[in-house]
């Protein structure tokens, strides 16, 4: 090649640098709606009415966004001892609850859903796990069907999420319920100014009978084994109030004889 063809290739390629651009990432989410998307997704996976998982991770974890007006759940939340802490970072949330851990505190309630560790100690292999959005929403969604399985009652369920103390569940419930009409008014409010695009002549292949039947049954087979797995869950978290109170009663038992109490009523 001579030097004008040299010269001719040195300049293509000039010019095809110029004209490349790296492909751009896909935008992170951001933190604040790390937890919404979640739950929108698990209440799509398995069942829970529209917004209902939402509500809960707002009153769990939920924390109020100056900018964006509104209450919203963070992923990095650690509650022990009876406060409540929001961090930058999953890795300064596992940091607290390391820490904690350290100090003989048990008691701990992680992420969007806030599930406690004591009381639900499978609920995850790690504490990265524990503060993956998309891990410990789903755990809290299978928790909360299996709770709608044992009452056949949402609102229910979703108090015995937090407590089945009745004066507990109570008063969650009239929280949860303020959030969740709040929530319901915003989508209709939505609703309300949203305009559908109409389809296009070609319209969208529609799968064949076949295929569908498929489809079905993958999402039969999905949905029972969520179920079984949703009441799984609900069974150990109530063996382990269960466990939890009969200790404390048998250490009420034991004080009161060492005092020579009566044990009427024990």
């Amino acid at each position: 090649m001579g030097w004008t063809g040299k010269l001719a290739g040195l300049v293509v390629l000039a010019a095809a640098l110029a004209a490349w651009r790296p492909a751009a990432a896909a935008p992170a989410v951001p933190p604040d709606s790390l937890c919404a998307a979640q739950t929108a997704e698990n209440e799509r996976n398995y069942g829970i009415p529209a917004r209902l998982l939402d509500s809960i991770s707002v009153v769990e974890s939920g924390r109020y966004d100056r900018q964006r007006k509104e209450t919203l759940a963070w992923p990095w939340t650690v509650t022990a001892q009876g406060e409540g802490k929001y961090f930058p970072s999953k890795h300064e949330a596992i940091a607290e609850v390391k820490r904690l851990r350290t100090k003989g505190v048990k008691n701990i309630d992680v992420g969007c859903m806030q599930v406690n560790l004591m009381y639900h100690p499978e609920a995850f292999a790690s504490l990265d796990d524990a503060f993956d959005p998309a891990t410990n929403v789903a755990y809290a969604a299978r928790f909360l069907k299996g709770l709608f399985g044992a009452t056949g009652h949402w609102v229910t369920a979703a108090s015995y999420y937090h407590s089945q103390t009745p004066s507990l569940a109570s008063a969650y419930r009239d929280r949860l319920m303020k959030v969740w009409n709040g929530a319901a008014t915003a989508t209709r409010e939505a609703a309300a100014t949203f305009t559908p695009v109409k389809p296009g002549p070609a319209g969208r292949p529609v799968p064949s009978t076949g295929r569908v039947d498929e489809m079905r049954a993958k999402w039969r087979a999905q949905q029972a084994e969520n179920a079984g797995e949703a009441k799984a869950i609900a069974a150990a978290y109530r063996q382990a109030r269960l466990a939890e109170y009969q200790l404390r009663r048998a250490r009420m038992i034991q004080l009161r004889r060492e005092r020579g109490l009566p044990l009427d009523g024990y």
